[in-house]
């Protein structure tokens, strides 16, 4: 029997799993462009990230899928016949990439840097008393709860009579405290007082045969990791590619996408539609509150506007964006872009006007049908629910949810999404109409399920080489995470090459400062894929599309 390696499982993964799903619609150029991908055989062959399921195996799986589809395209538009190369290492480095990044020279979790992205935080959501509201608690009748503060623990903080501010010295402290009131309470009351009532995120932590039970389970356990509808309509013919003049030959040259997301799925599918070369207009706010170690890297290759969707001006200036755009990128609480005006329907409907199709692409947490798809949700959440946490707990022994380490539901749905706007938008140039993409975490997680679990002797030796990795349900994705970057370097020690890599100039508020940051996971044999641009704060830039197309070049 052949030795288990990650480059091996991640092609079974591609060539036997994804791209024979019917589901996904793959058009036969992909199939035979496929042909060409391959995973870097020098790249770390054994497991080493402490899960587990395998993350790495299906970042490197989902990435050779992308690089794919965009090998493709590029055959289209520019003729180009060549390799493409995914490297398993980059893959895994991409899972937590935004905690590599250093900002002039300087880490970003480095305290000369961290007040920079800290203004982001408008609600004080990273003192530990309003961070630790987002956690693992066990409830009354002897099940688990992840309480989850979103970007404001107000509400959750209320539902539970605690105090919205309390200076605490003690993480442990504040841990007891909010879980000595989440134990006077059922799971099941817990879960409809927060999302029902409060309108907070929060879920039961359910073991995967749970889930697959649930009514929700149920109503999306035929789902693909990704659902494309077709809008036909007589008025909208196949939209030719762009014409570009370019020296990288990236898929989505030309492509104009508008970006209105916040956390961590939806930017990375726009960070990597840019990436791949088109033009990204983020509509943010600056007087909400954001992710900030996040956002500094997640606004790679992307304009940034201050746009105020509760008033006319700032709808005014969305409408003109729309009416340019290919893309529309949607990563809100399922319903909030309806009630403003611009769901899908009025946003196809724009397209119909126009008499060019459009790509309406959407994110949630729970997926697009069942009783909780109208929920808001995190990737915590959908470990929770989906049963990834109870079996991180399992492998280390723990009869309990133990939250993943990093946030790998976030960043794989933004790949999955990005694919997903990469088939629409092709299925656009061959057939025309307008399109529906839907995603969630909770299709991703159920997917990454689905592939089985590391051995029993993969999860011996990873337990051996991570002693510092045996968390319980209290400790929070802030507390893990800085555990893994600090022993990876150990653990792995030729995963940090400098080839994974790449440094371009920011607009993070200090002039002439270079940033540095993961490189990307696949390249080819022409095609270079790369940023039109660094990172940058937030409303940098007009909500409009450059004079030029800053894509080309």
């Amino acid at each position: 029997m052949d030795k288990y390696t990650v480059q091996k499982e991640a092609a079974r993964i591609l060539h036997s799993v994804l791209l024979t799903d019917s589901r996904l619609g793959i058009p036969e150029e992909v199939r035979l462009a496929a042909q060409r991908t391959t995973f870097d055989p020098s790249a770390i062959a054994e497991p080493f990230l402490p899960a587990p399921v395998k993350c790495t195996e299906l970042s490197a799986a989902l990435w050779g899928l992308l690089g794919t589809f965009g090998n493709a395209i590029a055959e289209q538009r520019y003729g180009i016949h060549q390799p493409c190369v995914v490297s398993s290492d980059a893959a895994s480095l991409f899972l937590f990439s935004f905690l590599l990044m250093r900002v002039g020279g300087k880490s970003i979790l480095d305290p000369d840097v961290a007040p920079r992205y800290a203004v982001y935080d408008l609600t004080s959501q990273m003192t530990p008393w309003r961070r630790l509201v987002t956690n693992v608690y066990p409830t009354r009748d002897g099940r688990w709860f992840h309480l989850h503060g979103g970007l404001d623990s107000n509400q959750s903080l209320r539902m539970l009579g605690l105090p919205e501010r309390l200076h605490v010295t003690d993480e442990m402290d504040a841990i007891r405290r909010i879980s000595d009131r989440v134990s006077q309470h059922d799971a099941e009351w817990l879960d409809i007082e927060a999302n029902e009532h409060w309108r907070q995120a929060g879920g039961i932590c359910l073991t995967p045969e749970e889930y697959r039970e649930s009514k929700q389970g149920k109503a999306i356990s035929d789902d693909p990791l990704y659902i494309i509808e077709q809008f036909p309509d007589e008025r909208l013919p196949p939209v030719p590619w762009p014409v570009v003049k370019t020296a990288s030959f990236r898929p989505l040259e030309g492509i104009k996408l508008v970006d209105l997301t916040r956390a961590i799925a939806g930017p990375t599918i726009a960070r990597l539609a840019a990436l791949f070369g088109a033009t990204v207009v983020r509509v943010s706010n600056t007087e909400l509150p954001d992710l900030g170690i996040v956002l500094f890297e997640s606004n790679l290759g992307k304009r940034d506007a201050h746009v105020d969707l509760k008033t006319d001006q700032g709808r005014k200036a969305l409408l003109t964006l729309i009416q340019d755009a290919d893309v529309v990128l949607d990563g809100y609480r399922p319903g909030v872009l309806e009630r403003l005006g611009f769901g899908p329907t009025y946003v196809h409907e724009i397209a119909r006007r126009r008499g060019r199709g459009i790509v309406y692409a959407r994110e949630n947490c729970y997926g697009w049908k069942g009783p909780w798809q109208h929920r808001s949700g995190w990737q915590q959440v959908s470990d929770a629910v989906t049963g990834i946490a109870w079996l991180f707990g399992r492998m280390w022994g723990q009869n309990e949810p133990v939250m993943p380490f990093l946030p790998n539901s976030d960043f794989q749905t933004g790949i999955v999404g990005c694919i997903g706007i990469m088939n629409a938008l092709d299925r656009r140039a061959r057939e025309g109409g307008s399109y529906l993409v839907s995603t969630s975490l909770n299709q991703l997680n159920s997917f990454l399920i689905s592939l089985g679990t590391q051995s029993p002797a993969i999860q011996k030796s990873l337990r051996e080489s991570w002693p510092d990795m045996r968390f319980r349900h209290y400790d929070d994705l802030h507390c893990q995470m800085r555990v893994l970057v600090s022993s990876l370097p150990r653990v792995a020690p030729g995963l940090f090459q400098a080839k994974y890599f790449r440094s371009m100039e920011a607009d993070l508020g200090v002039p002439d400062e270079k940033m540095t940051f993961v490189g990307p996971v696949v390249t080819y044999g022409t095609t270079e894929l790369r940023y039109n641009c660094g990172s940058c704060m937030r409303g940098t830039h007009r909500p409009e599309w450059p004079e030029e197309d800053e894509s080309s070049g």
